[in-house]
C-alpha cells in the first residue's frame, strides 16, 4: 500500500543532497558528459503565436500502461495539465492550471482532482503585489515577499508546474532559484544522450533538481528545454505518446547511475571507516534474546565483528573508546516491507536500520542498487530480496504472469537469482496459489503477500502462505472472504468501514488465529500506514510522522497534512476500526503469531512509528525489540549472523539516546550507527537528506584504556 514515497518521489522532482557541489557523469554508451555552467540560454525559448499541446504516456516498471497526461502552453504562457494516471486499482485524476510572468514565475495556480487514494485535492497559489498567498486540503498560509519565487505545490503531478519551475531555475546564474513558501532550488544538467524515437534521433539532458526534499530525482529535457521524460528508474516512467516504453530502458539505467554518483559523493564523505577496535564502554545493552537491559556493559568490536561483551572493563590498547553512559546500544533495526532506492539507503541508515527486506522492487534496479550497497559505493542497509509477481489484468501491479506456467517459471528465475521469498498480489488466480507454494518452497523459498481477490486468508494459508502482507488482509477474511473482488478499493474502505465491528474473542476469530498459528504464519501488518488510513484528518500531521514533521524538508512536510482518504463523514467509524487494529496486534502476539515491522512509507521514520504501534497495542517494549531485530534476522535466515549483539556476530549497531525498554521512540534517538566495518553519525546523514537533525551524534576519536 504504498503511499507516500514511490509516487511522490518519481514527481516531485526535487533533490535535497549537498547543495552547491558539481557532478559530471562518466563517459559510457550513448551519454555525452558535460562540465558546463548551469545557465542555459535555450531554456528562454518561447512560442508567442500559438498554442502547444503535448502527449505523454505513463508505464509501470517500463511495461504495464499506466495512464495518461495531456500539457498545453499557451501564447499567453498559462499551462494547463490534465493527468489521469492508475495502477493497482489506484486512480489518481489531476487538473492544473498555472500562470506564469515574463521571468516565467508562476503568479497564479489551481490544482484540483482526486489522490489515489480518493481524497479530494484542491491547491490553489497566488502572488499580487507583493503577496504570496496558498491553500490546500491540509493547510494553507500568506507571506509577504520583496521578491517574486517559484510556488513549490504539494500536488506534483503538475508536470507543468515541474517543467516551468527548471525551465525558471536553468535562466538564473548557478541554476538557483527562490521557492515559496520557503527554501531555495537549484538545477544542474547531469549528463546528455541520443534516444532513437518514431521523431527520429532526439538529444535529451538529465537535469536534477537540488533543494527541496530528501529523495534524489530527475528529468529529461529536450535541447529547447522541453520536458520529454520523468522517470523513477523502475517503478513509474512518463514518455511522449508514440515513443513507447522501450525508451526508458537505456534513459532509465543512465539516470540510476548518475543518482548512484551523487548518492556515491555523500558515502564519501560521511561513511567513516572503521580500522581498528572499538570499544562500546559503560553502556546498557539490550539483549533481545533475553529480553533484558544489561547496564554497564563494554562491548568490543574488531574487523567488523563483535569480539566481546562484557560487564568488566575491556583495557584494548590503542581503541576508539565510545562513552555510553545515559545510551542503550541496540542490534540494527529492520525493515522488513521496504521498497527501496538509493536515497532510502541514507535515511535508513540515519534511523538505525541496518537491514531491509526490499518486498518486490523491480529486478534490474534492486540488483544494481544492491550491489552498490554491497561494494560500499553507496550508503544502505543489507538487503534481502523478495520478488513480486502479479497475474496480468486490468488491476495489475508490476510483473503480471499470463499463465500459471508463467508464473512457476517467475518462481524460478527468482530462485536462480538468489531471492528468498516470493510475494503474490491481489490478481493472482487463487488455484495458482498451492502450485506456486509448492514451486517455491521446493526451492526454499517463502510465499507471501496479499491475499487474491475472492480467496479468504484461511484458504491462503491452507494453501501455502507462509506470511500475509498487511493487517487489513488478516481483518477481510471475515469481512470479504472469498465473495469480494479485493483488487479494488473495498479493500480499504471495508476494512475502515466495519473491522471495529469484529468480535476478536468469537469461536470463528479463534480458531482462525489457531490455524495461523498451526502453520507458523507470519504477519507483516504496516501497522503504521494503515493507523494513518483509519485516522488522519484534513488540517493535521500524519500519524505516522506527527512525531518528526518540524524535521522534514518543506515539500515533504506539506503534504503529510494533506490525507491520502476522505474519512471526514465516516471518522468516528474508522476510529473505531483503529483500535481493533491495536487490538489485533495484540491478539496476534499473545497468540504466539510472529510480526515483523515495516514501513511500505519514507523509510526509517516509518519503522519508528510501527514499533509504536505495537506498544501503544500493549506488546512489551522489549519484545518490540527482538521483533525488530532477532526475530527479522531469523526469518530471512540471518541469525546467526545479526540480529543481536552477540560474541562472533556483524557489528550491526545502533546506540540511542535513553531508555527503548521504558520508551521505544529512544530509537528515533540514534547517535551512532555502524554496520559492520563502517561507522555513521545520524545527524550528518540527516542534514545530507535535508533533515533536521534530532541530537547532535557521537564524535569518535581514539583513546587508550587506562
Amino acid at each position: 500500500m504504498r503511499i507516500h514515497t514511490k509516487y511522490w518521489a518519481l514527481l516531485a522532482g526535487v533533490v535535497v543532497l549537498t547543495a552547491g557541489c558539481s557532478h559530471e557523469t562518466e563517459q559510457s554508451p550513448q551519454v555525452v558528459a558535460e562540465s558546463q555552467p548551469v545557465t542555459d540560454s535555450s531554456a528562454a525559448t518561447r512560442n508567442d503565436s500559438a498554442d502547444i499541446t503535448r502527449q505523454f504516456d505513463w508505464y509501470m516498471e517500463k511495461t504495464t500502461p499506466a495512464g495518461q497526461t495531456t500539457l498545453t502552453r499557451s501564447a499567453d504562457d498559462r499551462v494547463a495539465n490534465e493527468s489521469f494516471i492508475h495502477w493497482n486499482n489506484r486512480e489518481y485524476t489531476l487538473n492544473s492550471t498555472l500562470q506564469l510572468d515574463e521571468s516565467g514565475m508562476v503568479i497564479e495556480q489551481t490544482i484540483t482532482g482526486v489522490s489515489p487514494f480518493g481524497a479530494p485535492i484542491d491547491e490553489s497559489f497566488k502572488w499580487q503585489g507583493g503577496e504570496a498567498s496558498w491553500k490546500t486540503v491540509g493547510e494553507g498560509g500568506k507571506i509577504t515577499s520583496s521578491e517574486a519565487a517559484f510556488y513549490l505545490p504539494t500536488e506534483w503531478a503538475s508536470v507543468g508546474a515541474l517543467e516551468a519551475m527548471v525551465q525558471a531555475a536553468a535562466r538564473n546564474p548557478n541554476g538557483e532559484l527562490a521557492l515559496f513558501p520557503q527554501g531555495r532550488a537549484r538545477v544542474e544538467k547531469m549528463t546528455r544522450t541520443e534516444v532513437e524515437t518514431p521523431e527520429g534521433s532526439v538529444t535529451l539532458s538529465l537535469w536534477a533538481i537540488f533543494g527541496t526534499g530528501f529523495t534524489p530525482n530527475f528529468a529529461w529535457f529536450d535541447d529547447d528545454m522541453n520536458l520529454r521524460v520523468a522517470s523513477s528508474a523502475g517503478w513509474m516512467g512518463m514518455v511522449p505518446t508514440g515513443w513507447g516504453p522501450e525508451v526508458l530502458v537505456g534513459l532509465d539505467a543512465i539516470q540510476l547511475e548518475t543518482s548512484a554518483q551523487l548518492v556515491e559523493s555523500i558515502a564519501g564523505e560521511l561513511a567513516i571507516p572503521v580500522t581498528g577496535d572499538v570499544v562500546f564502554a559503560n553502556v546498557a545493552v539490550a539483549d533481545v534474546e533475553a529480553l533484558e537491559r544489561l547496564e554497564n556493559y563494554f562491548v568490543l568490536v574488531r574487523d567488523g565483528k563483535i569480539e566481546a561483551v562484557s560487564n568488566l572493563p575491556l583495557e584494548i590498547e590503542g581503541a576508539t573508546v565510545i562513552e555510553g553512559s545515559g545510551k542503550t546500544l541496540i542490534p540494527g533495526l529492520w525493515d522488513m516491507h521496504g521498497h527501496f532506492s538509493l536515497s532510502d539507503g541514507i535515511l535508513n541508515i540515519a534511523g538505525g536500520i541496518t537491514s531491509v527486506r526490499d518486498i518486490g522492487g523491480e529486478h534490474e534496479s534492486v540488483m544494481q542498487m544492491t550491489a552498490k550497497i554491497d561494494s560500499g559505493q553507496v550508503i544502505g542497509p543489507t538487503t534481502y530480496r523478495a520478488g513480486f509477481m502479479d497475474r496480468a489484468g486490468p488491476f495489475a501491479s508490476g510483473w503480471a504472469a499470463e499463465s500459471l506456467d508463467d508464473a512457476l517459471g517467475r518462481v524460478d528465475f527468482f530462485a536462480e537469482n538468489g531471492y528468498l521469498q516470493v510475494k503474490l498480489y491481489s490478481s493472482i488466480e487463487p488455484e495458482w496459489v498451492a502450485p506456486i507454494a509448492e514451486r517455491a518452497h521446493g526451492h526454499g523459498m517463502r510465499v507471501s503477500g496479499h491475499i487474491p481477490a475472492f480467496m479468504s486468508a484461511e484458504q491462503a494459508v491452507r494453501a501455502g502462505y507462509d506470511e500475509i502482507q498487511h493487517i487489513n488482509m488478516v481483518f477481510l477474511n471475515f469481512l470479504a472472504g472469498d465473495r469480494e473482488d479485493t483488487r479494488k478499493q473495498l479493500r480499504f474502505t471495508l476494512y475502515g468501514d466495519e473491522a471495529g465491528k469484529l468480535d476478536l474473542q468469537s469461536e470463528e476469530m479463534q480458531a482462525y488465529i489457531a490455524l495461523l498459528k498451526e502453520n507458523n504464519v507470519t504477519i507483516d501488518p504496516t501497522a503504521a500506514i494503515f493507523d494513518t488510513m483509519l485516522r488522519h484528518l484534513p488540517g493535521q500531521p500524519d500519524p505516522t510522522f506527527a512525531a518528526v514533521i518540524d524535521h522534514l524538508p518543506p515539500s515533504v512536510s506539506r503534504r503529510l497534512y494533506n490525507p491520502e482518504m476522505d474519512i471526514v463523514e465516516v471518522a468516528e467509524a474508522w476510529a473505531e476500526s483503529a483500535r481493533a487494529q491495536s487490538a489485533m496486534l495484540k491478539l496476534l502476539y499473545d497468540s504466539g503469531i510472529q510480526l515483523v515491522p515495516g514501513s511500505d512509507n519514507i523509510a526509517a521514520f516509518t519503522v519508528h512509528r510501527e514499533l509504536e504501534t505495537y506498544t501503544e497495542a500493549g506488546i512489551p517494549n522489549a519484545a518490540v525489540l527482538r521483533i525488530a531485530t532477532l526475530d527479522s534476522a531469523r526469518l530471512v535466515g540471518a541469525g546467526d549472523r545479526t540480529g543481536s549483539i552477540a560474541v562472533g556476530k556483524q557489528a550491526d549497531l545502533v546506540l540511542v539516546e535513553g531508555d527503548p525498554f521504558e520508551d521505544i521512540n529512544a530509537v528515533r534517538r540514534a547517535t551512532l550507527v555502524m554496520k559492520g566495518k563502517t561507522a555513521y553519525q545520524p545527524d550528518a546523514l540527516y542534514q545530507a537528506v535535508g533533515v533536521k537533525p534530532f541530537l547532535p551524534s557521537e564524535e569518535i576519536g581514539t583513546a587508550s584504556s587506562e
